[in-house]
Protein backbone atom coordinates (compact mmCIF):
# COMPACT_ATOMS: atom_id res chain seq x y z
CA UNK A 1 0.00 0.00 0.00
CA UNK A 2 2.83 2.42 0.81
CA UNK A 3 4.54 1.77 -2.52
CA UNK A 4 1.26 2.30 -4.38
CA UNK A 5 0.62 5.54 -2.53
CA UNK A 6 4.11 6.82 -3.30
CA UNK A 7 3.70 5.99 -6.98
CA UNK A 8 0.36 7.84 -7.06
CA UNK A 9 1.99 10.88 -5.47
CA UNK A 10 4.80 10.86 -8.01
CA UNK A 11 2.42 10.64 -10.94
CA UNK A 12 -0.16 13.04 -9.57
CA UNK A 13 1.10 16.01 -11.56
CA UNK A 14 -0.75 17.68 -14.40
CA UNK A 15 0.61 20.53 -16.53
CA UNK A 16 -2.04 23.17 -17.17
CA UNK A 17 -1.00 26.11 -19.35
CA UNK A 18 1.44 28.35 -17.53
CA UNK A 19 1.52 26.34 -14.27
CA UNK A 20 2.06 22.73 -13.10
CA UNK A 21 0.44 21.40 -10.57
CA UNK A 22 -2.28 19.61 -9.05
CA UNK A 23 -1.57 17.59 -5.93
CA UNK A 24 2.13 18.50 -5.77
CA UNK A 25 4.50 20.02 -3.28
CA UNK A 26 6.95 22.66 -4.53
CA UNK A 27 10.61 22.34 -3.71
CA UNK A 28 11.81 25.33 -1.64
CA UNK A 29 14.34 26.33 -4.26
CA UNK A 30 12.14 25.57 -7.24
CA UNK A 31 12.09 29.19 -8.39
CA UNK A 32 15.89 29.20 -8.43
CA UNK A 33 16.09 25.99 -10.45
CA UNK A 34 13.95 26.50 -13.53
CA UNK A 35 10.97 28.35 -14.91
CA UNK A 36 9.66 24.96 -16.04
CA UNK A 37 6.79 23.04 -14.57
CA UNK A 38 8.01 20.85 -11.70
CA UNK A 39 6.58 17.56 -10.45
CA UNK A 40 7.83 16.16 -7.15
CA UNK A 41 6.89 13.44 -4.69
CA UNK A 42 5.85 14.27 -1.18
CA UNK A 43 9.24 13.45 0.30
CA UNK A 44 10.82 15.99 -2.10
CA UNK A 45 13.65 13.58 -2.89
CA UNK A 46 13.21 13.69 -6.66
CA UNK A 47 12.40 16.60 -8.95
CA UNK A 48 11.43 16.31 -12.61
CA UNK A 49 11.54 19.45 -14.73
CA UNK A 50 9.12 19.59 -17.64
CA UNK A 51 9.95 22.24 -20.23
CA UNK A 52 7.82 22.61 -23.31
CA UNK A 53 9.64 22.67 -26.66
CA UNK A 54 9.93 25.93 -28.63
CA UNK A 55 6.88 27.19 -30.49
CA UNK A 56 8.90 26.96 -33.71
CA UNK A 57 9.00 23.17 -33.27
CA UNK A 58 5.44 22.57 -32.12
CA UNK A 59 3.53 25.11 -34.26
CA UNK A 60 5.80 25.97 -37.16
CA UNK A 61 3.30 28.00 -39.24
CA UNK A 62 2.08 30.02 -36.25
CA UNK A 63 5.65 30.66 -35.13
CA UNK A 64 6.67 31.78 -38.62
CA UNK A 65 3.82 34.30 -38.79
CA UNK A 66 4.63 35.55 -35.28
CA UNK A 67 8.35 35.92 -36.04
CA UNK A 68 7.61 37.78 -39.28
CA UNK A 69 5.27 40.27 -37.59
CA UNK A 70 7.53 40.82 -34.58
CA UNK A 71 10.54 41.33 -36.86
CA UNK A 72 8.68 44.07 -38.73
CA UNK A 73 7.62 45.65 -35.43
CA UNK A 74 11.21 45.49 -34.19
CA UNK A 75 12.63 47.25 -37.27
CA UNK A 76 9.84 49.84 -37.58
CA UNK A 77 9.70 50.51 -33.84
CA UNK A 78 13.45 50.82 -33.35
CA UNK A 79 14.15 53.13 -36.27
CA UNK A 80 10.83 54.96 -35.91
CA UNK A 81 11.32 55.88 -32.27
CA UNK A 82 14.95 56.82 -32.92
CA UNK A 83 13.67 59.14 -35.67
CA UNK A 84 11.22 60.75 -33.25
CA UNK A 85 14.02 61.41 -30.75
CA UNK A 86 16.46 62.73 -33.37
CA UNK A 87 13.89 64.93 -35.14
CA UNK A 88 12.66 66.37 -31.85
CA UNK A 89 16.23 67.13 -30.79
CA UNK A 90 17.29 68.67 -34.13
CA UNK A 91 14.15 70.59 -35.01
CA UNK A 92 12.55 72.76 -32.36
CA UNK A 93 9.75 73.70 -34.74
CA UNK A 94 8.31 70.17 -34.74
CA UNK A 95 5.76 69.17 -32.10
CA UNK A 96 6.53 72.20 -29.96
CA UNK A 97 3.75 71.63 -27.47
CA UNK A 98 4.43 68.61 -25.28
CA UNK A 99 7.71 67.74 -27.00
CA UNK A 100 9.33 66.49 -23.77
CA UNK A 101 6.49 64.03 -23.15
CA UNK A 102 6.62 62.86 -26.76
CA UNK A 103 10.36 62.15 -26.45
CA UNK A 104 9.78 60.38 -23.13
CA UNK A 105 7.16 58.23 -24.84
CA UNK A 106 9.58 57.49 -27.70
CA UNK A 107 12.31 56.36 -25.27
CA UNK A 108 9.87 54.01 -23.50
CA UNK A 109 8.61 52.64 -26.82
CA UNK A 110 12.21 52.16 -27.96
CA UNK A 111 12.87 49.94 -24.94
CA UNK A 112 9.91 47.75 -25.88
CA UNK A 113 10.50 47.63 -29.64
CA UNK A 114 14.29 47.54 -29.57
CA UNK A 115 14.91 45.19 -26.63
CA UNK A 116 11.75 43.30 -25.64
CA UNK A 117 10.58 42.44 -29.18
CA UNK A 118 13.82 40.62 -30.16
CA UNK A 119 13.63 38.67 -26.88
CA UNK A 120 10.08 37.63 -27.81
CA UNK A 121 11.42 36.26 -31.09
CA UNK A 122 14.22 34.48 -29.22
CA UNK A 123 11.68 32.88 -26.87
CA UNK A 124 9.68 31.51 -29.80
CA UNK A 125 12.79 30.15 -31.53
CA UNK A 126 14.75 28.81 -28.53
CA UNK A 127 11.96 28.06 -26.09
CA UNK A 128 11.86 27.91 -22.32
CA UNK A 129 14.98 25.75 -21.90
CA UNK A 130 17.16 28.59 -23.22
CA UNK A 131 16.28 30.71 -20.17
CA UNK A 132 16.49 27.92 -17.57
CA UNK A 133 20.09 28.83 -16.73
CA UNK A 134 19.62 32.54 -17.48
CA UNK A 135 17.17 33.50 -14.77
CA UNK A 136 18.64 36.98 -14.23
CA UNK A 137 18.28 37.74 -17.94
CA UNK A 138 14.67 36.58 -17.90
CA UNK A 139 13.90 38.71 -14.83
CA UNK A 140 15.57 41.73 -16.45
CA UNK A 141 13.64 41.37 -19.72
CA UNK A 142 10.31 40.97 -17.94
CA UNK A 143 10.93 43.88 -15.56
CA UNK A 144 12.30 46.22 -18.23
CA UNK A 145 9.43 45.51 -20.62
CA UNK A 146 6.70 46.09 -18.04
CA UNK A 147 8.39 49.23 -16.67
CA UNK A 148 8.75 50.67 -20.19
CA UNK A 149 5.10 49.88 -20.97
CA UNK A 150 3.95 51.60 -17.77
CA UNK A 151 6.13 54.62 -18.59
CA UNK A 152 4.61 54.75 -22.08
CA UNK A 153 1.11 54.77 -20.55
CA UNK A 154 2.03 57.60 -18.19
CA UNK A 155 3.90 59.62 -20.83
CA UNK A 156 1.03 59.42 -23.30
CA UNK A 157 -1.40 60.41 -20.54
CA UNK A 158 0.78 63.39 -19.58
CA UNK A 159 1.08 64.38 -23.25
CA UNK A 160 -2.71 64.35 -23.61
CA UNK A 161 -3.20 66.37 -20.41
CA UNK A 162 -0.57 68.82 -21.67
CA UNK A 163 -2.46 69.31 -24.94
CA UNK A 164 -5.74 69.69 -23.04
CA UNK A 165 -4.29 72.50 -20.92
CA UNK A 166 -2.85 74.17 -24.01
CA UNK A 167 -6.17 74.19 -25.87
CA UNK A 168 -8.68 74.54 -23.04
CA UNK A 169 -6.75 76.45 -20.36
CA UNK A 170 -4.17 78.36 -22.36
CA UNK A 171 -3.88 81.16 -19.81
CA UNK A 172 -2.48 78.69 -17.23
CA UNK A 173 -0.30 76.68 -19.59
CA UNK A 174 2.89 78.73 -19.40
CA UNK A 175 2.82 78.88 -15.60
CA UNK A 176 2.23 75.16 -15.18
CA UNK A 177 4.52 73.74 -17.87
CA UNK A 178 7.91 75.30 -17.31
CA UNK A 179 11.11 73.56 -18.39
CA UNK A 180 11.73 72.42 -14.80
CA UNK A 181 8.23 71.10 -14.09
CA UNK A 182 8.05 69.34 -17.47
CA UNK A 183 11.38 67.61 -16.87
CA UNK A 184 10.26 66.64 -13.38
CA UNK A 185 7.04 65.14 -14.75
CA UNK A 186 8.98 63.09 -17.32
CA UNK A 187 11.30 61.77 -14.62
CA UNK A 188 8.38 60.91 -12.37
CA UNK A 189 6.85 58.86 -15.18
CA UNK A 190 9.85 56.50 -14.99
CA UNK A 191 9.91 56.44 -11.19
CA UNK A 192 6.19 55.67 -10.94
CA UNK A 193 6.46 53.06 -13.70
CA UNK A 194 9.17 51.16 -11.82
CA UNK A 195 7.30 51.44 -8.51
CA UNK A 196 4.26 49.87 -10.18
CA UNK A 197 6.43 47.02 -11.52
CA UNK A 198 8.43 46.51 -8.31
CA UNK A 199 5.74 44.36 -6.56
CA UNK A 200 6.75 41.53 -8.90
CA UNK A 201 10.07 41.37 -7.00
CA UNK A 202 8.53 41.20 -3.52
CA UNK A 203 5.77 38.61 -3.85
CA UNK A 204 2.78 40.55 -5.21
CA UNK A 205 3.19 38.97 -8.63
CA UNK A 206 6.36 37.56 -10.18
CA UNK A 207 8.34 37.10 -13.40
CA UNK A 208 8.46 33.88 -15.41
CA UNK A 209 8.71 32.36 -18.86
CA UNK A 210 5.07 32.28 -19.93
CA UNK A 211 4.36 29.08 -21.85
CA UNK A 212 1.44 30.63 -23.73
CA UNK A 213 3.14 33.92 -24.59
CA UNK A 214 6.47 32.13 -25.18
CA UNK A 215 8.48 34.95 -23.62
CA UNK A 216 9.88 36.21 -20.33
CA UNK A 217 7.13 38.37 -18.87
CA UNK A 218 5.37 39.18 -15.61
CA UNK A 219 3.40 36.19 -14.29
CA UNK A 220 -0.23 36.99 -15.07
CA UNK A 221 -1.43 33.95 -13.06
CA UNK A 222 0.51 34.67 -9.86
CA UNK A 223 -1.89 37.18 -8.29
CA UNK A 224 -5.46 38.09 -9.20
CA UNK A 225 -5.20 41.38 -7.31
CA UNK A 226 -2.06 42.46 -9.19
CA UNK A 227 -3.59 41.45 -12.53
CA UNK A 228 -6.64 43.59 -11.75
CA UNK A 229 -4.40 46.43 -10.57
CA UNK A 230 -2.56 46.34 -13.90
CA UNK A 231 -5.67 45.93 -16.02
CA UNK A 232 -7.86 48.53 -14.32
CA UNK A 233 -5.41 50.89 -12.63
CA UNK A 234 -2.53 51.03 -15.10
CA UNK A 235 -4.38 50.59 -18.39
CA UNK A 236 -8.02 51.44 -17.69
CA UNK A 237 -7.42 54.65 -15.71
CA UNK A 238 -5.02 56.20 -18.28
CA UNK A 239 -7.52 55.33 -21.01
CA UNK A 240 -10.29 57.07 -19.05
CA UNK A 241 -8.18 60.18 -18.39
CA UNK A 242 -7.07 60.41 -22.02
CA UNK A 243 -10.64 59.90 -23.20
CA UNK A 244 -11.93 62.75 -21.01
CA UNK A 245 -9.12 65.07 -22.13
CA UNK A 246 -9.73 64.32 -25.81
CA UNK A 247 -13.45 64.97 -25.41
CA UNK A 248 -12.68 68.33 -23.77
CA UNK A 249 -10.28 69.21 -26.61
CA UNK A 250 -12.86 68.33 -29.27
CA UNK A 251 -15.58 70.32 -27.52
CA UNK A 252 -13.29 73.34 -27.14
CA UNK A 253 -12.29 73.24 -30.80
CA UNK A 254 -15.91 72.84 -31.88
CA UNK A 255 -16.98 75.76 -29.67
CA UNK A 256 -14.40 78.13 -31.14
CA UNK A 257 -14.37 76.88 -34.72
CA UNK A 258 -17.25 78.95 -36.07
CA UNK A 259 -16.01 82.11 -34.36
CA UNK A 260 -12.52 81.62 -35.78
CA UNK A 261 -13.72 81.38 -39.36
CA UNK A 262 -15.94 84.44 -38.96
CA UNK A 263 -12.83 86.57 -38.42
CA UNK A 264 -11.59 88.73 -41.26
CA UNK A 265 -9.18 86.48 -43.17
CA UNK A 266 -6.74 89.31 -43.99
CA UNK A 267 -6.43 90.76 -40.50
CA UNK A 268 -6.39 87.47 -38.65
CA UNK A 269 -4.56 85.15 -41.03
CA UNK A 270 -1.80 84.30 -38.47
CA UNK A 271 -4.45 83.48 -35.88
CA UNK A 272 -6.33 81.19 -38.25
CA UNK A 273 -3.09 79.51 -39.32
CA UNK A 274 -2.09 78.83 -35.71
CA UNK A 275 -5.55 77.55 -34.89
CA UNK A 276 -5.51 75.19 -37.87
CA UNK A 277 -2.12 73.88 -36.71
CA UNK A 278 -3.58 73.32 -33.24
CA UNK A 279 -6.45 71.35 -34.75
CA UNK A 280 -4.09 69.18 -36.82
CA UNK A 281 -1.89 68.41 -33.83
CA UNK A 282 -4.92 67.57 -31.70
CA UNK A 283 -6.16 65.21 -34.42
CA UNK A 284 -2.79 63.44 -34.44
CA UNK A 285 -2.92 63.01 -30.68
CA UNK A 286 -6.47 61.64 -30.92
CA UNK A 287 -5.34 59.06 -33.49
CA UNK A 288 -2.49 58.00 -31.17
CA UNK A 289 -5.00 57.63 -28.33
CA UNK A 290 -7.30 55.56 -30.55
CA UNK A 291 -4.45 53.22 -31.50
CA UNK A 292 -3.46 52.90 -27.84
CA UNK A 293 -7.03 51.92 -26.97
CA UNK A 294 -7.22 49.37 -29.81
CA UNK A 295 -3.87 47.79 -28.96
CA UNK A 296 -4.11 47.60 -25.17
CA UNK A 297 -7.82 47.08 -24.42
CA UNK A 298 -7.86 43.41 -25.56
CA UNK A 299 -4.80 42.67 -23.42
CA UNK A 300 -6.31 44.39 -20.37
CA UNK A 301 -9.52 42.38 -20.72
CA UNK A 302 -7.79 39.03 -21.24
CA UNK A 303 -5.43 39.29 -18.26
CA UNK A 304 -8.34 40.31 -16.03
CA UNK A 305 -10.67 37.45 -17.00
CA UNK A 306 -8.12 34.65 -17.45
CA UNK A 307 -6.10 34.52 -14.25
CA UNK A 308 -6.81 30.77 -14.12
CA UNK A 309 -5.13 30.45 -17.54
CA UNK A 310 -7.92 28.68 -19.42
CA UNK A 311 -7.80 30.54 -22.73
CA UNK A 312 -5.78 29.17 -25.61
CA UNK A 313 -2.16 29.91 -26.42
CA UNK A 314 -3.21 31.62 -29.66
CA UNK A 315 -5.37 34.15 -27.78
CA UNK A 316 -2.60 35.12 -25.36
CA UNK A 317 0.01 35.24 -28.11
CA UNK A 318 -2.19 37.53 -30.22
CA UNK A 319 -3.19 40.03 -27.52
CA UNK A 320 0.39 40.35 -26.24
CA UNK A 321 1.71 40.88 -29.76
CA UNK A 322 -0.99 43.50 -30.38
CA UNK A 323 -0.04 45.33 -27.17
CA UNK A 324 3.63 45.34 -28.20
CA UNK A 325 2.65 46.65 -31.63
CA UNK A 326 1.61 49.99 -30.14
CA UNK A 327 5.25 50.84 -29.42
CA UNK A 328 6.01 50.71 -33.16
CA UNK A 329 3.07 52.72 -34.51
CA UNK A 330 3.60 56.28 -33.26
CA UNK A 331 6.28 57.23 -35.78
CA UNK A 332 4.10 56.08 -38.67
CA UNK A 333 1.22 58.16 -37.29
CA UNK A 334 3.43 61.26 -37.03
CA UNK A 335 4.72 60.80 -40.60
CA UNK A 336 1.22 60.38 -42.02
CA UNK A 337 -0.52 63.11 -40.00
CA UNK A 338 2.17 65.73 -39.30
CA UNK A 339 3.54 67.61 -42.30
CA UNK A 340 6.30 69.33 -40.31
CA UNK A 341 7.49 66.03 -38.92
CA UNK A 342 7.42 64.50 -42.40
CA UNK A 343 9.60 67.30 -43.80
CA UNK A 344 12.00 67.00 -40.88
CA UNK A 345 12.33 63.24 -41.41
CA UNK A 346 13.15 63.81 -45.09
CA UNK A 347 15.80 66.32 -44.09
CA UNK A 348 17.29 63.89 -41.56
CA UNK A 349 17.37 61.05 -44.08
CA UNK A 350 19.02 63.37 -46.61
CA UNK A 351 21.72 64.21 -44.04
CA UNK A 352 20.59 67.84 -43.91
CA UNK A 353 19.83 68.10 -40.20
CA UNK A 354 21.94 71.26 -39.95
CA UNK A 355 19.79 72.95 -42.58
CA UNK A 356 16.55 72.45 -40.70
CA UNK A 357 15.04 75.80 -39.92
CA UNK A 358 15.30 76.80 -36.29
CA UNK A 359 13.48 79.63 -34.52
CA UNK A 360 15.58 82.77 -34.22
CA UNK A 361 14.37 85.25 -31.65
CA UNK A 362 11.62 83.74 -29.53
CA UNK A 363 10.88 80.05 -29.11
CA UNK A 364 8.27 78.61 -31.46
CA UNK A 365 6.20 77.44 -28.53
CA UNK A 366 5.93 80.99 -27.19
CA UNK A 367 4.98 82.29 -30.62
CA UNK A 368 2.23 79.74 -31.05
CA UNK A 369 0.96 80.32 -27.53
CA UNK A 370 0.86 84.08 -28.10
CA UNK A 371 -0.93 83.56 -31.39
CA UNK A 372 -3.48 81.33 -29.69
CA UNK A 373 -4.04 84.09 -27.15
CA UNK A 374 -4.65 86.44 -30.10
CA UNK A 375 -7.28 84.00 -31.35
CA UNK A 376 -9.08 83.97 -28.02
CA UNK A 377 -8.95 87.74 -27.68
CA UNK A 378 -10.16 88.19 -31.26
CA UNK A 379 -13.16 85.98 -30.57
CA UNK A 380 -13.97 87.85 -27.38
CA UNK A 381 -13.80 91.31 -28.97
Amino acid sequence: MKNTKLMDDNLNCLVIGNKSLIGTTKSPDQNNTSFGNVCTNRTETEVTVISLPPLLETHFSLALVYISIMSVLFVVGTFGNLLIIVVSACNKAVNKIGKAFMMNLAVADLCVAGIADPMCILGVVKGQTYFDDKLELCHFIASMCLTACFCAFLSLTMLTINRCFYVCHNESYQKLYTRFTTGLMCGMCWVMAFLCEFPNFVGWGSHSFDEKNHQCIWDRTASLSYSLFLSIGLIGVPLLVMGICNVKIVLEIWKKKNDIYKLDSDDHYPSMKAWNETIRTSKTLFIIFTMFMMCWTPYAIIIAIDVEDRLSMEVHLFVTMTAHAHSSLNCAIYIICNQRFRRAVKAILNCRCSRIKRPTSHSSESKERNTLNMVVSSISS
